[in-house]
């Protein structure tokens, strides 16, 4: 199908901050097949923040689930009353039916497809349509937060000849989380060498858990913790300047591997067929077991067997294949 005078779009993309980072190549597969189109986009209250400064976006529309049925109904007339040429629904729901968008994704892709990873899955959507991707960076970091980071690093002694590895601990869901203890010993193997200064990031509620890593590491000089101290845009900026990161399944993985910055991701429940990083010189660890991935929010056994038995040494051996 060949679309033509588009010159509205709506788009509804997923509700964390790491599944819709996934979305992100749609978003630019649309501004550049239609570069004067208004592009519109529904997003929940949590990753809202990824598109408040992006000049792709016209209008962010924020939809609230536990809303009542009446805000619900007025909330889609609203919509309806837009006349979209096009609506690309990340979430396959009703809603691009609802509003009576002119051209519109349906609830199931057409076909049978072999593609695993989420973000290409996305992308399929568009196939029908005829709209192409070009592979890009499809991060928008803006001028303001990316002077910030530079700045931060600077008052705290980076150099632009230091190697600059970003450690990210934690994750939304503990069962995705590496030991802490493992952390702490290549961070610690690290910083051996001079050259390299380590950066803790993650969300306010990771502080805690960054706090005691680098309280274990003391090494105030070498080591700087940026957890829940910067914007999602200062961290968009952030992670632009890592030679590496250091992740588990987290949102920090899909910024790096979206900004082209080399990972490091230990993965243990989730599949990374599906999540993993995608760069040609990224690596993956995990254990070959036949209960990985579950896939599961509970480990059945109670023992967290797929993450907890990954060594410090095998991690290290991937960072510094990587460095």
């Amino acid at each position: 199908m060949k679309l033509s005078n588009i010159r509205k779009i709506l788009f509804i993309t997923l509700s964390n901050i790491g599944d819709v980072i996934l979305t992100l190549p749609v978003l630019s597969a649309l501004k550049d097949n239609f570069p004067d189109a208004d592009i519109d986009i529904i997003i929940g209250p949590r990753p809202e923040q990824v598109f408040r400064k992006d000049p792709r976006i016209n209008r962010v529309f924020i939809y609230n689930k536990h809303a009542g049925l009446k805000d619900k109904i007025r909330f889609i007339k609203r919509l309806k009353a837009e006349r979209y040429d096009l609506a690309i629904d990340m979430k396959t729901s009703l809603l691009p039916v609802l509003i009576a968008a002119k051209n519109r994704t349906g609830l199931f892709l057409r076909g049978k497809s072999k593609i695993k990873h989420k973000r290409l899955i996305h992308l399929e959507s568009l196939r029908s349509f005829g709209i192409k991707y070009k592979e890009q960076k499809n991060i928008y970091i803006d001028e303001e937060s990316g002077n910030k980071i530079n700045n931060a690093l600077k008052d705290n002694g980076v150099k632009d000849t230091d190697t600059l590895i970003g450690v990210s601990p934690g994750s939304r869901s503990h069962l995705k989380q590496w030991k802490k203890q493992g952390f702490i010993d290549v961070i610690r193997s690290i910083l051996k060498n001079p050259q390299h200064r380590v950066v803790l990031i993650g969300d306010v509620n990771e502080a805690g858990l960054s706090k005691e890593i680098a309280s274990a590491v003391n090494r105030p000089d070498s080591l700087i913790d940026f957890t829940g101290k910067t914007s999602l845009h200062e961290l968009f900026a952030l992670i632009e300047r890592f030679n590496l990161l250091l992740t588990c399944d987290s949102a920090g993985m899909h910024i790096a591997s979206d900004l082209g910055v080399k990972v490091v991701a230990i993965f243990g429940p989730t599949d990374p067929e599906e999540y993993g990083p995608r760069g040609d010189n990224d690596i993956v660890i995990r254990k070959n077991l036949k209960c990985s991935p579950c896939k599961k929010a509970q480990c059945k056994f109670g023992t967290h067997e797929c993450m907890y038995s990954i060594s410090s040494e095998e991690v290290l051996a991937a960072v510094n294949k990587i460095l």
